[in-house]
């Protein structure tokens, strides 16, 4: 019996949590959260990294010649790296 409730307090839950509306998205111009650019080239194609700051943790961006091909977290001597953004102007 302590199974099912137990089971049907999670299934109200995850009900519940799906029928919140997800937050709303916010913008961050590339411009303001980069650190560091790097430019990869091959033979054939060119792409661009970027290593941005979100929210206090560095990532690194990468981007082809058609948009963003992907995300990933950066790291640092084995952890993830911390930044800090430097107020424009300084």
């Amino acid at each position: 019996m302590q199974r099912f409730i137990f089971g049907l307090l999670i299934s109200i839950a995850a009900a519940t949590a799906n029928a919140l509306p997800p937050p709303e998205a916010r913008s961050l111009p590339l411009e303001e959260i980069s650190l560091e650019h790097i430019n990869i080239q091959g033979q054939i194609q060119t792409w661009r990294l970027h290593k941005v700051c979100i929210d206090g943790q560095a990532y690194l961006l990468i981007t082809g010649t058609t948009g963003p091909g992907g995300i990933s977290a950066a790291y640092k001597d084995g952890k993830p790296e911390q930044c800090q953004l430097r107020p424009a102007g300084k």
